[in-house]
């Protein structure tokens, strides 16, 4: 059997360091004064671990990220004991990963998630995948991943002294299962991690207790048998218990953007190594690693012309274009350095000072009949419009094809470029992708968008996807582009206007939920939050204890604070979220200048981040209020908002040839009112609840929504629930077999697709997992749904950008949010743009039942609606 080797990076790195560095002794470091000591012991080690290496065994190393994680949300103190690591082991993490890199080691790191949660999640992947797993680590917290295939071992002392812990060995040590590893935690704690358990209980009566009990759950179940006073400490103390096992448990089920296969270790390039340990004064590192792993090295052999005109250059059949600038992600604030560019037989680069005056350039750049192709054409256009230099053109954009073709890839240059077998790293990579200087990578994603025009053009064919490439997605890259360059003004006094009244509501409440618990405290804390609510004040508790949103509303009837408490909450991230937050995303300009990201969800839908104004609520009347700090000082222009009604459900009539749910729509009736008539079997109009709960029932049917879904939200019994969704189905019979062809079809083939042609793989209808099987039928079954009305809003807004323009007037596409366009409008063409372009909205597309688009003006975008 294969094997897959898991190296916790950080764990590994932190005891190479403090094994090389001792009090009163300098540490290693390169000829440049670079500390260097952790970075060698810990090439040491790989060399050891590497040598177990056999044909089609692989490699991997986990990384924490570094920044705030889902277990500081359940407890703000956790490792908050911990001691900043040094200075000279921070500055050699980045050193580590480049070290991996030129060895050709698989790494991988996610924010939001330890390196423990990744290790964790790769090593049953790999178990699964038929692999034999061994984990070398110095924390045992991995203890509760062995099984029969995946050995864990435990560094005691570098590689000299390991512990290998299976199954049987763990039994024998502790006295208790693997798994059970973190019901001991739940009731010991863990020092290191700074998670408190339940105070007074020893390890020796941890373990008792496990032996009798089975789990931590069973021990809690049975702690009125529990006699005395570790019964009583018990009780008082189940929430830090449970926080600490909760805490411990490593996730296994981390979504990952690779396969097992590819931690098959495929060996190292010489150049790539030798370049590192020239650089780090390693020089006896390549003779020590065993010569078998050394593969021959794929050399890019294109010569990267460093130019600082292109007079003698023919840009007139088109040519491919990158940035050299140093963030990827936030584009529209960065220092772009130079460009690279290759018109199909040289490949040039140029610094920026030199195209700036190079008029040829500039005009090939501008003139919109010469071809242009690239990744992210729209963080091209964006970041160029900084320097006033305008880019035409679009002919080709790979990243935009590659959403196409599979949506599920991660929104990343180098999950673009993998996905057609091309490796982007350099001699010169960085920790960060575009770098100053870094005119090799950059050359390489110019040179690439070129050549793989044509292969992924082919790909577009065979799944069907080529007309939604070009007549879709592609136009709208140019008109996103211009909507973030135009950005949407925010006004920062209106903002602290707001700010300051949810302040006050905000310390109003705190001091009336100070008064009710009868002391201060954290109400940040879900920790010091649950010991006033379920320990001091005695209510009975959920089932895991929490305090979430959904946990506390659950329970709001039994204690007026937690109402307050909800309210608390809002007012905070209301306050921390979106007065201070979208503050600091006001430009120069005074706008909000938000990114559209067009490669990023599954179902075609846009997103927009820096900031996510998609998150503003309009549920909540205060929330809401937000939109007033959108508005225009010059009082030239008002702002149009204009919005899809029920978009999805006339989607749903149409696709699903639903006659009755038709016939709704086409007579202009209320539809929520019409359902609650026939889920509820009515003979008179519905009451006002009664339309709600159909409401709620119509757009959960979209959904695919369950039994208990709807019986949670309309808080009804579970049988209730069934019924109403049966006679829901009844009276439109062709629904309930439109999912099902749905999830037929989806299982079959492995995709759905919307009325565009658009494919959602859904791949997680195979899963052995009965509640993940389920989730994927609710996905396939909105998707088609979702996805076309992505689509069609989409097209609206390209339809709407042209004729703007067609008709020369000032007014401008501004945001997108769901199924809403916000517009600003010069007052003089009010009464030309409206029915224009609501026209436009309501006859993109030709569906089974009419489009209806509401909307008005305004003054800001509050008013607007």
């Amino acid at each position: 059997m294969p094997k897959i080797i898991i190296i916790d990076g950080n764990s590994l790195l932190f005891r190479a360091y403090y094994a090389t560095a001792f009090p009163g002794v300098e540490i290693m470091r390169n000829k440049d004064g670079i500390p260097t000591n952790a970075v060698f012991a810990f090439s040491n080690m790989m060399l050891k671990i590497m040598n177990e290496l056999k044909e089609n065994d692989g490699i991997f190393v986990a990384f924490d990220a570094g920044k705030h994680n889902f277990r500081h949300d359940a407890l703000e103190t956790y490792k908050a004991n911990r001691k900043p690591a040094p200075e000279d082991l921070v500055i050699q993490f980045p050193i580590v990963r480049e070290f991996l890199k030129s060895l050709g080691i698989f790494q991988f790191e996610e924010i939001g998630f330890e390196g423990d949660d990744i290790a964790g999640s790769v090593a049953k992947l790999s178990e699964k995948s038929g692999y034999e797993v061994h984990l070398y680590t110095s924390d045992r917290d991995f203890l509760q991943l062995a099984d029969d295939n995946i050995t864990i071992h435990i560094l005691k002392k570098g590689l000299s002294d390991v512990l290998l812990m299976t199954p049987s060995a763990i039994e024998e040590t502790y006295g208790f299962k693997p798994l059970q590893i973190i019901d001991y935690k739940g009731l010991r704690g863990d020092s290191s991690d700074n998670l408190p358990g339940i105070p007074g209980i020893g390890e020796k009566t941890a373990v008792k207790l496990i032996n009798e009990y089975g789990s931590f759950d069973n021990i809690i179940a049975n702690v009125d048998n529990i006699k005395g006073k570790l019964g009583e400490n018990i009780k008082a103390n189940i929430e830090l218990g449970k926080i600490s096992r909760d805490l411990a448990i490593i996730k296994t089920d981390i979504e990952l953007p690779f396969k097992t296969d590819d931690l098959v270790y495929k060996g190292f390039e010489f150049k790539k190594l030798n370049n590192f340990c020239q650089k780090y004064d390693f020089k006896s590192f390549i003779s020590k690693i065993n010569s078998r792993f050394k593969v021959a090295s794929e050399e890019f052999n294109i010569d990267i012309k460093e130019i600082a005109d292109t007079k003698d250059i023919n840009l007139s059949n088109g040519f491919s274009i990158a940035l050299d600038y140093d963030n990827e992600q936030d584009y529209t604030n960065s220092e772009i350095y130079g460009i690279s560019i290759f018109e199909g037989k040289n490949l040039y680069y140029l610094e920026i000072n030199s195209v700036l005056k190079d008029n040829k350039l500039l005009q090939a750049l501008k003139d919109p009949t010469i071809p242009k192709l690239a990744y992210d054409f729209k963080a091209i256009k964006v970041n160029l419009n900084n320097l006033n230099i305008e880019i035409n053109g679009l002919d080709f954009d790979i990243l935009i094809a590659s959403y196409l073709l599979d949506s599920s890839l991660k929104n990343n240059i180098y999950s673009v470029f993998n996905y057609y077998d091309i490796d982007l790293s350099t001699k010169n990579e960085s920790p960060s992708l575009f770098v100053q200087g870094n005119k090799e990578l950059t050359a390489k994603v110019a040179y690439f968008s070129y050549i793989l025009k044509n292969k992924a053009i082919e790909q577009l064919k065979t799944v069907s996807a080529l007309e939604l490439y070009k007549d879709l997605e592609l136009p709208l890259v140019i008109t996103l582009s211009e909507m973030e360059i135009e950005g949407f003004p925010l006004d920062v006094n209106t903002l602290d206007e707001l700010g300051k009244t949810f302040q006050v509501k905000a310390d109003e409440l705190k001091k009336e939920i100070y008064e009710m618990a009868g002391e201060e405290f954290n109400l940040s804390s879900p920790k010091q939050v649950g010991d006033i609510l379920f320990n001091k004040l005695g209510l009975k508790a959920n089932k895991s204890s929490s305090t979430s949103f959904e946990n506390l509303k659950d329970i709001s009837y039994q204690h007026p604070i937690i109402e307050k408490i909800l309210n608390y909450r809002k007012y905070f991230k209301l306050i921390s979220t979106y007065i201070e937050g979208l503050k600091k995303q006001i430009h120069s300009d005074k706008k909000i200048h938000t990114k559209f990201n067009q490669a990023m969800t599954a179902t075609g839908r846009l997103s927009s981040s820096d900031p996510n104004l998609q998150n503003i609520s309009i549920r909540d009347e205060e929330g809401k209020l937000i939109r007033k700090a959108f508005h225009y000082d010059c009082n030239e222009y008002e702002i149009l908002s204009l919005d899809y009604s029920q978009i999805e459900l006339r989607i749903l009539a149409s696709l699903s040839k639903c006659e009755p749910l038709k016939n709704i729509f086409k007579e202009n009736k209320d539809i929520h009112s019409e359902t609650a008539k026939t889920i509820f079997n009515l003979s008179n109009e519905p009451t006002s609840m009664q339309r709600r709960r159909a409401k709620t029932v119509n757009f959960g049917i979209v959904y695919g929504i369950s039994d208990w879904g709807l019986a949670e939200q309309l808080e009804l019994p579970v049988s209730e629930a069934k019924e109403i969704i049966a006679n829901f189905y009844n009276s439109f019979p062709e629904i309930p077999l439109f999912f099902k062809n749905i999830v037929t079809s989806a299982t079959t083939d492995g995709y759905v697709s919307t009325l565009f042609g658009r494919r959602r793989y859904i791949r997680e209808l195979h899963d052995s997992s009965y509640q993940v099987r389920e989730f994927a039928k609710r996905a396939a079954m909105n998707a088609p749904i979702q996805g076309t009305a992505a689509d069609l809003i989409k097209l609206a807004m390209i339809k709407v950008d042209e004729a703007l323009k067609e008709n020369k007037l000032k007014t401008k596409l501004v945001l997108q949010i769901h199924d809403e366009l916000i517009f600003k409008v010069p007052k003089n063409e009010k009464e030309i743009v409206y029915p224009l372009v609501k026209n436009i909205m309501e006859h993109a597309i030709k569906l089974d039942v009419p489009l209806l688009v509401d909307g008005g003006f305004g003054a800001t975008w509050y008013d607007a609606k």
